[in-house]
């Protein structure tokens, strides 16, 4: 079920039961505590950079903190693990980045594709009612200087699909193929908090 989804949308959502409210609790306080100790992560570089990876760089701001042991353990729990390999068809997948975003009022993330050994990309909102990102699945699977042409530096496309963060509960999506964002936080809005994992597969 979950492979046949993640090859006809590029997403999957991790079901409830994989990660208890306790260790919700854990992660959530925990990026309170290491939200002081953030730093800021501001690249001006202008337009769209494609890399040998098969990612593309573009201008994003917010301020970022790779998380303790709380988020470790959601990382590294071996219920996650299990729902990327069966989403992506790999044999055993492992958390090889993991970390928290501050978003403040006016942070952005332009249009960009995540580093390519991110072979499934979870996120969630740790704070509530995070609006949604800027999802591409119709440039899925261009190749990168297809993809640099078509999005023509534009920094948040004006065409595409609404990705739902939700509240606490992982979604898994092929960020290193499909191109997304997020726009300027309003600027009337309190701070957002966002959870990444990111799984390959290191057995090959």
């Amino acid at each position: 079920m979950l492979r046949q989804q993640w090859l006809a949308k590029g997403w999957v959502d991790v079901p409830p039961e994989v990660i208890g409210p306790d260790l919700w609790e854990d992660v959530a306080q925990e990026a309170m505590t290491c939200e002081p100790h953030a730093v800021v992560r501001h690249n001006r570089r202008p337009g769209l950079l494609a890399m040998r990876d098969g990612s593309i760089t573009s201008p994003q701001r917010c301020k970022v903190h790779p998380g303790a042991k709380a988020v470790r353990a959601l990382a590294q729990s071996k219920g996650l693990a299990d729902v990327a390999a069966e989403a992506t068809g790999a044999r055993k997948m492992t958390a090889i980045r993991m970390g928290l975003k501050y978003y403040a009022p006016g942070d952005y993330m332009y249009v960009h594709r995540d580093d390519g050994k991110c072979e499934i990309t979870f996120s969630c909102g740790l704070t509530e009612g995070l609006g949604p990102m800027g999802w591409l699945p119709d440039l899925r699977w261009l190749t990168t200087d297809q993809t640099v042409g078509r999005l023509a530096g534009t920094p948040y496309s004006t065409w595409g699909e609404e990705f739902e963060i939700r509240h606490r509960a992982l979604r898994g999506f092929d960020g290193s193929r499909v191109p997304h964002w997020r726009t300027p936080l309003d600027t009337q809005s309190a701070r957002e908090v966002l959870l990444t994992i990111c799984f390959t597969d290191l057995t090959v």
